[in-house]
């Protein structure tokens, strides 16, 4: 599964119209991509829908980049897989 093109299907879903390529893992959200801490939240819960994982607030609110949401969810990931 490549977790940049579920944080790009996320986006996109609580961003429609936006333009895809700008989705890169350097986007900053607030700056590069217009999603405020609501729209992330919206992201968060389609991602936990989509992955079947949770993502706890109080990480939302230091994430700032597509990157830093990726490397959270990989992690997430690579501890449910090593159970």
């Amino acid at each position: 599964m490549n977790v940049l093109d579920e944080v790009k299907k996320a986006i996109c879903k609580i961003q429609p119209g936006i333009d895809e390529s700008k989705i890169v893992p350097e986007a900053r959200f607030k700056e590069d991509l217009e999603i405020d801490s609501l729209s992330k939240v919206e992201m968060a819960l389609a991602l936990e829908e989509a992955l079947d994982l949770t993502l706890q607030d109080a990480e939302l609110n230091d994430i700032k980049a597509v990157k830093q949401v990726i490397e959270l969810i990989e992690a997430r990931l690579n501890v449910r897989n090593a159970t």
